[in-house]
């Protein structure tokens, strides 16, 4: 007995070396970068980014940089580069130049979906920099490809970001009845970047961005918040800062007609900041009958601006698809820009803090 257990403590400290060295061994990708080539229109530009973690265990930033028709290919050109192995079993992250996103994800998207070795978190974005250069900045002390990936996970937590990772891109891209977007982001410089707005598309391909300022009524129609801020200027010229956000929708068809619909939207929330001098509740009242008619006026622009584009971010086709037996998406997609979408919200203040 004691013998096959020295056996089985021998293979397993065995494996775990073997484990060790194959690690240290290789080039781990957290991040992918994808531009357009200067020279070639046909051919792709991809940068990958790995974190090398060195002795003092702080984490240098190591990128290569070729050009191909295929990402695949690419990474083979990049290995030729390497002294190590580069595999991209770790990615977080893969950005996309806008005009690359302008002519269509299909080819880049497949991709993912065929490599098993991919996780499913990873998120994906649109830039109008060089993903070159925002992956060769310095961002902080854990690595670009982490900086930029936990930049997105705390603004869709936390902020405005409607939720996004690779498992439902791959969900919205494959479906009828929904368009996708991604987050933007935007270099400031070498050293900062910021969430600028999200990528609208339209079949697969990017066709306007929305700026940061919307971000928060689009969420309201197409996520739901557990946390998340938001400030808003009053008529009377002050400001008051909402905490805590809690937030849903529903969508209600009209039996009767159901080009009619309505979109009711619940939001929560508390009063942390208000910049004037007295807080009653009939201040409280007047605050809540604003925000409600600013998130009604700026939800029903934003969806009339989405029926004109003829794209559906929102998802309402899929809505349909689930309500109406015998739903003909093509017959749908021709109606669409003129359906007749309400927007209905309730405001609930829970709780007011201090005046400021």
């Amino acid at each position: 007995m004691k013998k096959w257990i020295c056996i089985i403590c021998c293979l397993f400290l065995l494996t775990g070396c073997v484990q060790k060295r194959i690690i240290d061994e290789l080039n781990i990708a957290v991040a992918t970068g994808f531009d357009p080539d200067t020279s070639d229109e046909h051919l792709l530009k991809t940068t990958f980014l790995m974190e090398v973690f060195n002795k003092e265990m702080s984490v240098e930033n190591k990128t290569v940089t070729t050009t191909g028709d295929l990402r695949r290919e690419t990474l083979y050109k990049a290995n030729r580069q390497s002294p190590n192995p580069i595999v991209v079993g770790g990615l977080r992250l893969t950005l996309y130049n806008i005009a690359i996103a302008e002519r269509g994800l299909t080819v880049y998207v497949d991709a993912y979906q065929r490599d098993a070795s991919i996780g499913k978190r990873i998120y994906f974005a649109t830039t109008d920099s060089s993903t070159e250069e925002i992956l060769t900045g310095e961002y902080g002390p854990q690595g670009n490809g982490t900086f930029i990936s936990d930049l997105i996970e705390h603004n869709i937590d936390y902020g405005d970001l409607p939720k996004t990772n690779l498992t439902l891109f791959m969900r919205d891209f494959y479906q009828e009845g929904k368009d996708i977007f991604l987050p933007h982001i935007k270099q400031i410089n070498e050293q900062e970047i910021e969430l600028a707005g999200i990528s609208l598309f339209k079949d697969h391909a990017a066709y306007r961005i929305l700026p940061s300022d919307k971000l928060f009524y689009f969420k309201l129609l197409v996520d739901r918040y557990s946390k998340g801020d938001f400030s808003i200027d009053l008529p009377d010229g002050e400001k008051v800062a909402i905490k805590s956000i809690h937030s849903n929708h529903k969508y209600k068809l009209d039996k009767k007609d159901p080009t009619n619909i309505t979109i009711k939207i619940k939001v929560q929330g508390n009063i942390k900041e208000y910049s004037g001098k007295n807080m009653d509740d009939k201040k409280i009242k007047e605050i809540t009958n604003f925000i409600n008619k600013k998130i009604k006026n700026e939800c029903s622009a934003l969806i009339k601006s989405f029926q004109e584009d003829d794209a559906d971010p929102i998802g309402l086709g899929k809505v349909y698809s689930t309500k109406i037996r015998n739903f003909d998406y093509k017959e749908w997609k021709e109606g669409y820009p003129d359906l007749n979408i309400k927007v209905d919200p309730k405001v609930i203040i829970l709780d007011t803090g201090a005046s400021i």
